[in-house]
């Protein structure tokens, strides 16, 4: 099948296949190294003619080691495979337990969920802001039409009754920071930002993918310089939750499913060391809060994601 890649870490993948090919692999060692080289002639400041065909031969270099790469991928993953170094995971895989421990790789096929925290702490920072301008659209027809009324019925002598109601009418439908609390749309100010401080302390600039599986959850968290495509755009295109199955691909770093319990942390201490030791007890406790491993939870190291056409 034919794999259409939107994540590739190049650098721990090369790192890999130079220990599994015993050295720099062949199909690296293969590069053509062949530059088409297409000079545009040109009218205008003098080598402006050669810095255009510099930028065109960059380019094709650098789409034929996108390809090049792509390619490597499937070399790379296609040995493990042969070697029975990969545990391979469905949805419906289940007992996952003795299996795991057999193996260093991992390759999951599910519908995936895109966790991007700066994308919600963006939103939380905005979100008093995009409610009240939501309320505000949604509501502006009817204030519209209120004013108008309200200005027809002023002009006129035999209608002034009707002018407290439609002024009390416009001033209710105007209130846009009552109506937006009401519906939802409004927090308060502090609460929105000490959630944000906590998700940026805690999980700041993070991209995670998560998988459910049939009695497991696997997860990763992508590097984002390693996407073929900004993160908002594969979101926009895929669903933050996806519809499609993807495969992710990578090294299985946390999975017991008994969780050792951190160090309690000492009152005394002798020396700047033991000071140290115990400061790093007390933010090991509460980084867990936040990234804590779930109990059924299969942390990846991703090497590649992609879904197969």
């Amino acid at each position: 099948m034919i794999k259409n890649i939107i994540y590739l870490d190049e650098d721990k993948m090369y790192s890999l296949s130079s220990q599994l090919f015993e050295g720099i692999t062949e199909y690296v060692l293969n590069e053509k190294n062949l530059e088409k080289i297409e000079s545009e002639e040109q009218r205008g400041y003098i080598s402006s003619g050669r810095i255009v065909g510099d930028i065109l031969k960059n380019s094709e270099r650098n789409t034929e080691k996108k390809f090049l790469n792509d390619y490597s991928y499937t070399l790379f993953e296609k040995k493990l495979i042969e070697e029975n170094k990969v545990l391979t995971v469905s949805y419906e895989s289940s007992s996952l337990e003795k299996l795991i421990k057999e193996k260093s790789f991992i390759k999951v096929t599910a519908k995936a969920t895109f966790n991007d925290i700066d994308s919600i702490i963006s939103t939380l920072n905005d979100f008093n802001r995009m409610g009240k301008a939501l309320t505000y659209v949604t509501n502006y027809e009817d204030i519209r039409l209120v004013k108008a009324e309200l200005s027809r019925v002023q002009k006129g002598k035999d209608e002034r009754s009707k002018i407290s109601g439609l002024n009390a009418e416009l001033r209710r439908i105007s209130d846009i920071d009552k109506i937006s609390s009401d519906q939802g749309l409004n927090f308060d100010k502090q609460l929105l930002d000490d959630l944000s401080f906590l998700l940026e302390y805690g999980l700041g600039g993070q991209l995670e993918v998560q998988m459910n599986l049939s009695n497991h959850i696997a997860s990763a968290n992508l590097n984002r310089k390693f996407l073929r495509e900004p993160e908002d755009l594969v979101i926009r295109k895929y669903s933050r939750q996806t519809e499609v199955q993807f495969t992710l691909f990578g090294i299985i770093t946390q999975y017991e499913k008994e969780q050792t319990s951190p160090p309690e942390a000492a009152h005394d201490y002798e020396t700047l060391k033991e000071a140290i030791m115990n400061m790093v007890s007390h933010v090991t406790n509460l980084e867990s809060a936040f990234t804590g491993r779930l109990s059924n939870e299969i942390i990846i190291d991703p090497i590649a994601m992609y879904t197969e056409l």
